[in-house]
């Protein structure tokens, strides 16, 4: 009898280790070309709480070294639809060190391992209860924020592409998210859309010409009497390291250096 996907991970959740390293090695395995491939089928129709028991049971059966490590980071990515918008970021060879690649696919994020430090930050934080983030792009740092942070925080995502922010709403829509909806904004020019959260999270948010008029707006919202967070992933550059650094009244708090990027950092800041 034919068992739907989502009733075959609802079983092999109850499995032992040993029957889930089987059943993940039928959805997923390496090719002669030694190619990273996945079973499409095994990753429609899930509903968002299946999906952090899964992502659990993907993290546990990687932890044994029985499959190799990328299947984490590609099962992830299919779960949050990022495999089927490659169209919606041409290719710039000048980022390769921030492009996420899967099969034919290519997006400019964080890796999930430098996101989880900006998880257990916010975790550690009772008094973060909204997040902004300034240029999301494919939603995926927010998605995976939505999925892993287990109380009531209010994420937005902001984004200049309306095509990425239109299929990042039908991601929320698909897993009925009421705490996360994305915008299609150009922030620069209207700031009024980003004030008011506990914290920004921040990765290459704006063009190198542009930091200095981003750092204005944080400078002037600090002036103003605003008290947040910042969480910020360096990417191309470090200007905006350099600005955030040097701004009056923001405290660093807290650094890590990047699990993916070398000469890269995980910073945590906060108005006093």
């Amino acid at each position: 009898m034919f068992k739907s996907p989502m009733t075959q991970w609802e079983i092999i959740l109850t499995k032992p280790l040993e029957k889930q390293i089987k059943f993940l090695k039928k959805v997923c395995k390496v090719t002669r070309n030694d190619e990273l491939v996945t079973r499409e089928a095994f990753f429609d129709n899930l509903s968002f709480p299946l999906t952090k028991k899964i992502f659990k049971l993907v993290r546990n059966v990687v932890a044994t070294g029985a499959i190799d490590f990328s299947f984490q980071q590609i099962i992830f990515d299919h779960f949050f639809g990022i495999c089927d918008i490659s169209d919606l970021y041409p290719e710039d060879r000048e980022a390769e060190n921030n492009i996420i690649s899967g099969e034919g696919y290519h997006v400019y994020t964080a890796s999930y391992t430098d996101l989880d430090l900006i998880i257990e930050f916010i975790k550690s934080r009772d008094d973060i209860h909204s997040l902004c983030d300034l240029g999301s792009g494919s939603g995926r740092a927010l998605l995976y924020m939505a999925l892993e942070i287990n109380r009531q925080i209010e994420f937005m995502g902001l984004e200049l592409v309306n095509d990425r922010v239109e299929y990042t709403n039908l991601i929320v829509k698909k897993f009925e998210l009421q705490n996360l909806s994305f915008k299609t904004s150009n922030f620069l020019e209207t700031p009024e859309d980003f004030l008011g959260f506990d914290s920004y999270y921040l990765y290459d948010p704006v063009g190198t010409d542009d930091v200095s008029l981003l750092i204005s707006y944080f400078e002037k919202m600090i002036n103003d009497g605003s008290k947040f967070y910042i969480l910020f992933l360096s990417g191309w550059d470090d200007l905006m390291l350099d600005a955030l650094n040097g701004l009056e009244s923001l405290e660093l708090i807290d650094s890590h250096s990047s699990r993916k990027q070398k000469d890269r950092y995980i910073n945590f800041y906060k108005v006093i």
